[in-house]
């Protein structure tokens, strides 16, 4: 299990919510825009008009849709606040640095068995056979008017079963969630560029 390791300057949310971990992926962006352009996009971004975006997610979903019988899109779009909507839990907004959301579940199911918690909740969870995800959106001042955006997504697995379940599970999706993610920081940065632009 990888740790959360002390470094020099201000510390994650991220990492009071997930210190410990067993999967992980990151991605990066350099923007050539202020950290609070950046972040409004980031928060507020519709990611679902992306076409790339939403034929990944309809491929990762489609096991869960074809036990539903539902080849429909459920009607929401896909920014931060329609996440928390369809079941993530916001676990921490500091803007303009920081944006941290979870999920706890058994992913590798057809019906995801997501679990409804609070903040508090999901810190404690530790119920075997389940998986806990925490991810989070950093924006890092570089200089005037430049922006480092970054994502990492973090899953510790709670028992030796669910490591295993899950293990099998990343390994099929783990390529899809990884577009999607680097969909989200290309869709922001052009978001945060024309925003930074037109002020």
């Amino acid at each position: 299990m990888r740790r959360a390791s002390a470094y020099i300057g201000k510390p994650m949310r991220l990492d009071d919510f997930m210190p410990q971990w067993h999967f992980s992926e990151y991605h990066q962006t350099m923007i050539a825009a202020p950290p609070e352009a950046v972040y409004e996009a980031v928060r507020h971004l519709d990611t679902g008009c992306s076409p790339v975006v939403g034929l990944l997610l309809r491929l990762r979903e489609l096991p869960w849709r074809l036990k539903q019988r539902d080849f429909k899109s459920p009607g929401l779009g896909c920014t931060l606040d329609d996440m928390i909507k369809m079941g993530f839990i916001e676990l921490a907004d500091q803007p303009p640095r920081e944006y941290v959301f979870g999920l706890a579940g058994r992913f590798w199911t057809l019906d995801y068995e997501i679990l409804g918690l609070t903040p508090e909740g999901f810190s404690g969870l530790a119920r075997p056979g389940y998986a806990k995800v925490a991810a989070n959106f950093l924006v890092t001042r570089l200089g005037p008017g430049t922006s480092r955006l970054s994502t990492e997504t973090r899953v510790q697995c709670l028992g030796p079963q669910a490591k295993r379940e899950f293990q099998r599970y990343w390994l099929m999706i783990r390529p899809f969630s990884g577009l999607i993610r680097l969909e989200w920081l290309r869709l922001v940065k052009r978001e945060a560029v024309r925003q930074a632009r037109s002020r």
